[in-house]
């Protein structure tokens, strides 16, 4: 499975909560995510990564690995092939994939707000640090790019790298350890 997405920055997340709900777009989450990164051992992990794993737990409870491969940048957007499954144990998880001599590299924490609308997805995220941004996925680079106009956020700067990079190149943080509090 692929994913297209681009990230929009500096936003006003509850404007675009409320734009959202204005338009009928239907809030499926809230939550706080963590998120922990595996690969193989011996690398930078700034950007030399052929593939990577992560495991994500929500506040919910519900936990999934997801496999990610490098991105392709189409436009503002980027496509990426990943394959995600559920785990029942994300600590248990972690084990198996050191187990397999996997380096555990990084950890973050964030709030996410998601919504979906007709065939889009929207997370407003925010990290510990930084102003929230929106990242929205779609069928296609034009697709997305048909979102960003909808919610008039075509004079907001887009980012079509990944998240570390956001953080690291563009607010100066450390991504590979973000926690709140």
């Amino acid at each position: 499975m692929f994913e297209v997405e681009s990230k929009i920055l500096n936003i006003d997340a509850i404007q675009i909560c409320q734009k959202l709900g204005d338009l009928g777009a239907k809030k499926i989450d809230e939550t706080k995510l963590v998120v922990d990164w595996y690969g193989p051992v011996g690398l930078t992990h700034n950007g030399d990564d052929p593939w990577f794993l992560r495991i994500r737990s929500a506040s919910d409870g519900k936990s999934e690995l997801t496999w990610k491969g490098i991105s392709d940048h189409i436009g503002q957007s980027r496509k990426t092939e990943e394959i995600n499954f559920t785990v029942s144990s994300p600590e248990r998880a972690g084990e198996f994939l050191q187990a397999l001599e996997l380096e555990h590299y990084a950890h973050q924490e964030k709030l996410r707000t998601s919504f979906i609308f007709k065939d889009w997805r929207f997370d407003i995220d925010q990290y510990p640090g930084m102003p929230p941004f929106v990242e929205i996925e779609g069928e296609s680079a034009d697709h997305v790019a048909e979102a960003i106009k909808l919610l008039e956020l075509t004079n907001n700067k887009t980012w079509n790298q990944g998240e570390r990079m956001l953080v690291q190149d563009e607010y100066k943080l450390n991504w590979f350890n973000m926690k709140f509090g």
